[in-house]
């Protein structure tokens, strides 16, 4: 997205809006503001913004109201919700009705609201083609997605519109969370798809990220916060690497799917769910289960219909294929089009394993497209590569301050200098402790 990509703000409390505005307009974003949302919908019109950042309580009209007023007039705008702690149960109504996310104010860091209206604005132009059609980095088609696999694409169609629970087994970085969403995409839900990985949340924390919790359940928690549970209603849940479950969390998930309902933690209402539930791992449950690490009904519950995902090494005659569609994406994100594959890329796609799958091979192009000069990529496995990564990193950290001082910290610009996505940037910005 250029430079010119247009915010719309709608917030009554001034110096919010003001602070928004500020930081947005430092990223080089065209900025609006409205205390009014009647006033702001007389101009949506001819602004026409990409992104739209509404406060939920207003005094004329709530923002819920609001995003269906704007949703008629301009149904390709996406909003970000603005709401207090104590509201965040309406914001989760307000992502119902149509809006990506929500942010809280106060605003607790403004890297990271950054980073998602970089996410939000980039993404619907993140676009390329292959094989005559327009591909998004969000939507993979479904010739590259279950290029090899027609096994597991007929599955996946009989599967998708039913609501029966399934599990994906595969290796790490087989694509089993791409496959996840294009079942959702497939049901037809009303609702979103929400995922959770198992394996990267701590122990004591995952119970109440799956469930939720009231105020004053356990120290700190000095709000009411719905769980992905909650929050995927009507439309698909998927927990990657559930084979991490404690036994007690693998308990209660067990009395969800059982019962279609849970309670928050600390809570005492019953809450209903129709969401769907996809879970994946690349661990074999059944040695688990005899090794008294998974409940052995809790597996069977989940292995209603078993999908396994091959391994990209098992796909050899369609990698060529993959990998250019990757290839064409990386490129357009990091604005480098019309790059090709080397010779010496061609034969390793022919001869290498990628023991890291799709995974391991998006990485060796995207490190490819970065280090190539010309309009050949280079792809080096990673094996290869690193004892060279430490150097790598120097060089990568060295440039990364040199672009910020000739920007004098503008990080949008510093971004474009070298190629990468704000967000991008704003990781390795905190990798490397700038």
């Amino acid at each position: 997205m250029s430079d010119n990509a247009r915010i719309l703000i709608v917030e009554d409390d001034i110096s919010f809006a003001t602070f928004l505005k500020t930081i947005l307009d430092e990223e080089g974003y065209s900025t609006k503001v409205f205390h009014d949302p009647e006033e702001a919908i007389s101009s949506v019109i001819s602004f026409s913004p990409h992104l739209v950042i509404s406060d939920l309580k207003m005094p004329r009209m709530d923002g819920i109201t609001f995003i269906e007023k704007v949703k008629k007039l301009l149904p390709d705008s996406a909003f970000i919700i603005i709401t207090a702690f104590g509201t965040i149960p309406s914001a989760v109504e307000a992502i119902k009705k149509g809006a990506i996310d929500y942010i809280t104010k106060p605003l607790s860091s403004p890297e990271e609201f950054l980073l998602l209206v970089e996410k939000i604005i980039s993404s619907p132009k993140d676009t390329g083609n292959i094989n005559g059609k327009t591909i998004t980095t969000d939507e993979i088609p479904e010739e590259i997605l279950f290029a090899g696999m027609e096994d597991v694409y007929r599955m996946v169609k009989e599967v998708a519109k039913t609501d029966t629970t399934l599990i994906l087994y595969g290796e790490t970085g087989t694509g089993k969370t791409a496959i996840a969403k294009e079942i959702h995409r497939m049901s037809g839900r009303r609702g979103d798809f929400v995922e959770i990985n198992c394996a990267s949340i701590p122990e004591t924390l995952i119970e109440s990220e799956l469930f939720g919790f009231e105020k004053g359940a356990f120290s700190g928690a000095l709000r009411q916060k719905p769980g992905k549970i909650e929050i995927a209603k009507d439309g698909t849940l998927f927990l990657d690497e559930i084979g991490e479950l404690s036994p007690s969390v693998q308990a209660k998930f067990l009395t969800v799917l059982q019962n279609r309902s849970f309670e928050r933690l600390g809570g005492l209402e019953k809450i209903k769910t129709n969401a769907r539930f996809i879970t994946a791992t690349n661990r074999d449950l059944k040695q688990m289960v005899k090794a008294g690490k998974f409940r052995e009904d809790l597996y069977f519950r989940l292995n209603v219909f078993p999908i396994t995902i091959p391994p990209l090494r098992q796909r050899r005659k369609e990698l060529r294929k993959i990998a250019e569609y990757l290839l064409i994406k990386i490129c357009r994100r990091l604005g480098k089009e019309g790059k090709k594959f080397s010779s010496r890329s061609v034969e390793i796609l022919k001869s290498y394993d990628f023991p890291g799958n799709i995974r391991e091979l998006e990485n060796m192009i995207e490190r490819g497209v970065i280090l190539s000069n010309n309009e050949e990529v280079d792809i080096v496995p990673e094996k290869e590569s690193f004892i060279e990564s430490e150097d790598l990193r120097s060089i990568e950290k060295k440039a990364i301050v040199e672009a910020l001082q000739k920007t004098g910290g503008n990080k949008k610009e510093a971004a474009k200098l070298l190629g990468i996505s704000l967000r991008n940037l704003y990781y390795k910005i905190k990798d490397y402790g700038l």
